[in-house]
């Protein structure tokens, strides 16, 4: 799950910005994610970025949230379902102190790691949103970065053998009070205040601790530092701060209405891709969707998104997806490394749109949705003939002969 903007945005800003980012309930540790990545920089420095010669340089996954995943699915099938759809990567959360949920984690993990998909690991430390010392500003900064960086040296050190790409806690950017009020996020002041100063520490601490293990296990982890929307002040910040960080990832739901991606004015001058390439680092996508399954929530204009096949918002946000997954597979600015869909499959329980956001209806991974074709299209994995006639009839996704 993602996190709702903080309070000290403007009622328009809010609107515009949900528009392009993916916005969600608050409770972080319920929402399981998954994702990692891999590249193949030689492809991606020597081949033009033709459709197919980009879709073969990114690598596809998908964010999985676990606990809502049946354990004989996770045993029997779930691995071999992402094969085949040629999603080879997965991100998850991880609570390394938390033994019930580390043993989750691993369990999954090792299933994964089991068929060579790739895991990306999302850490969490007590100043993470919901957590115990979110609002702790008061504290002393060497003290929060010292107890992030235990608690995330332990993580690290529980499940290095399973994983190589650590995140340093999930959309930082939209944590309550982080940045400035009036401000866009696209500075790195907009973030110096009391609230970004924690999370810098607390950042730190994390990402020191992932630099000392890989060290000491002389092993190729690396650490990926998020964000969202236009808040790419963040980074800028958090480098200024002594965040270490290897990879850039980022969350984006644009909609349809909205111009590409490597154009788009309102993220800056070349849109958000040639922003994230100011930082010379590879970038995942490690979420992304349609910004149509929002429609019908508060704060959205417009029709309820229907979440079933051949009706109107539903439509468009097949075509939007579409038409964004064309822009990043074409595009020139960054080295996009992967790409993750969010997420595998609803979940019934939450609110919307928090519950309709899956490649599946179901966690059986039995009902597969258009999404789940229009994905595998990209992917280049297996499409029954009735798959691709369903992406056919809608003049969407790469076909057969277009696929690497």
């Amino acid at each position: 799950m993602t996190i709702k903007l903080t309070d000290t945005m403007s009622v328009t800003s809010q609107i515009d910005t949900t528009f392009r980012c993916k916005l969600g309930p608050a409770d972080i540790k319920s929402h399981l994610r998954l994702g990692q990545v891999l590249v193949l920089l030689t492809l991606g420095v020597l081949l033009p970025r033709t459709v197919q010669g980009a879709t073969n340089s990114i690598q596809w996954g998908v964010n999985v949230h676990y606990a809502v995943i049946p354990k004989e699915v996770v045993n029997n099938q779930l691995a071999n379902k992402l094969l085949e759809r040629n999603l080879s990567c997965v991100r998850l959360d991880v609570w390394g102190d938390d033994t019930n949920s580390l043993a989750q984690f691993r369990g999954i993990a090792s299933a994964m790691k089991a068929k060579s998909i790739k895991v990306e690991a999302i850490l969490f430390t007590p100043f993470a949103r919901g957590q115990v010392r979110e609002h702790d500003t008061n504290a002393s900064l060497q003290e929060v970065e010292s107890t992030a960086y235990e608690q995330t040296k332990r993580q690290v050190e529980r499940t290095l053998d399973l994983v190589q790409d650590y995140e340093l806690q999930n959309e930082v950017s939209f944590y309550p009070n982080i940045k400035n009020e009036g401000a866009t996020g696209q500075n790195d002041n907009d973030f110096d205040n009391p609230v970004g100063r924690l999370q810098a520490a607390a950042l730190r601490g994390m990402s020191r601790a992932v630099d000392d293990v890989r060290k000491q296990a002389n092993q190729p982890l690396r650490i990926i530092l998020g964000t969202t929307d236009r808040c790419f002040g963040l980074l800028s910040f958090m480098q200024q701060q002594g965040v270490l960080f290897d990879v850039v990832g980022y969350h984006i739901y644009p909609w349809d209405k909205h111009p590409p991606l490597d154009q788009d004015p309102w993220f800056g001058p070349g849109g958000p891709l040639t922003q994230l390439a100011k930082f010379n680092k590879p970038v995942l996508i490690n979420e992304l969707n349609c910004g149509e399954i929002y429609s019908g929530t508060p704060g959205q204009a417009g029709l309820n998104y229907e979440n079933q096949a051949g009706k109107p918002q539903t439509e468009l946000g097949l075509r939007s997806l579409d038409k964004h997954l064309k822009e990043i597979v074409n595009q020139k600015a960054v080295n996009v490394e992967a790409v993750l869909f969010y997420e595998l499959c609803d979940e019934p329980k939450n609110a919307e749109p928090e519950n309709r956001f899956g490649l599946f209806y179901d966690a059986q991974l039995q009902k597969p949705k258009i999404s789940l074709f229009l994905a595998t299209s990209f992917t280049g994995g297996k499409l029954s003939a009735a798959e691709q006639a369903e992406l056919s009839k809608r003049g969407i996704g790469l076909t057969a002969k277009s696929r690497p």
